[in-house]
């Protein structure tokens, strides 16, 4: 079994892992080699191969830990809530947090950008599971909203639930290296403007 000294064969993969996540969010797959993360994890090429058997599958891998990293900072707060306007306004709160955390500054574009390679039908997959899983869970608390009263808006609410993800996606490729305070303003503003669209009922703070 090859492994680092004193780690186990898990950890030995995740530290692969560990060191191959920037790499791959810095330069995309193409602009990564096998060499360069073996170098980098200190394992030879062959060690690494008897963890994950080409780099589709390590990046593959890494692909896993950005979702990760979608869900603790955007949806997991989400989940406990059970007002739909207050869900709605973490969504937008999360996206404000990964634009303030320095690997995803360095990690969105790689994975973003690469995540719909046409030639790679495990990657293409993963990446629709992730927006449907968002779709789904986003149109369920605006169906809940409107059933409820404090949302208006006119037709389906899957169309709606997308636009979040774009917008998602938006602010993290091109706000990422932006001062703090535009980050704050500018998810402020997106947040109205969406509230706005949504037709949420202002709730008078009470006197």
């Amino acid at each position: 079994m090859a492994r680092i000294t004193g780690k186990t064969a898990s950890d030995t993969r995740q530290h692969v892992v560990d060191v191959a996540y920037p790499l791959f969010g810095l330069k995309g797959f193409d602009g990564v080699t096998i060499q360069e993360i073996s170098l980098q994890a200190k394992l030879s090429k062959g060690a690494l191969y008897w963890h994950f058997e080409n780099k589709e599958v390590l990046y593959f891998e890494c692909l896993k830990q950005f979702r990760h990293v979608l869900r603790e900072k955007i949806f997991i707060p989400m989940l406990p809530v059970k007002s739909p306007a207050w869900q709605l306004s973490l969504f937008f709160s999360g996206t404000k947090d990964l634009l303030k955390d320095p690997k995803m500054v360095d990690c969105a574009a790689g994975y973003f950008l690469d995540m719909g390679r046409d030639d790679k039908t495990d990657i293409i997959y993963f990446r629709e599971r992730i927006f449907q899983e968002s779709e789904r869970y986003i149109s369920e608390i605006l169906e809940r909203g409107r059933d409820i009263g404090r949302f208006s808006f006119k037709g389906k609410a899957a169309p709606i639930a997308r636009s979040l993800w774009v917008i998602m996606e938006g602010c993290i490729l091109q706000m990422r290296r932006q001062p703090e305070e535009e980050i704050e303003e500018t998810m402020y503003a997106l947040w109205d403007v969406f509230s706005k669209g949504i037709g949420l009922e202002r709730r008078k703070k009470k006197e």
